[in-house]
């Protein structure tokens, strides 16, 4: 009988830990984002309008591919969470960027 105990808080501790784990994870990337996006649609708007929607679209598209295959090379070190703050900042800049070129434009094509 006292094994089933400790079976059973041994499960329902492993099972809270990976829960708050997770759930840390995704209050952590929603918020970044969050705060992200609408910076990125004001910095790439001013890039689309003093150069041009292709190249500031080019640019969100390329910083988007980078950090995101940047975020499947993170290794497991101390600075892992670090790293990964910073490059899904980046994708919530390009993100944002994104949105405002499609949004105050109207259309994708060029």
């Amino acid at each position: 009988m006292r094994n089933l105990v400790v079976a059973l808080f041994s499960a329902v501790g492993t099972v809270s830990t990976w829960f708050n784990f997770l759930a840390h994870n995704v209050i952590a990337s929603i918020f970044v984002a969050f705060i992200a996006r609408p910076i990125g649609a004001y910095v790439f708007g001013l890039i689309g309008d003093k150069y041009s929607s292709k190249s500031s679209l080019a640019l969100t598209l390329i910083i988007m591919g980078i950090s995101t295959m940047l975020i499947s090379t993170i290794e497991k070190t101390w600075y892992a969470t670090y790293e990964l703050l910073m490059l899904r900042i980046a994708q919530g800049l390009a993100l944002g960027g994104e949105w405002a070129l499609w949004l105050f434009n109207g259309d994708w094509h060029y």
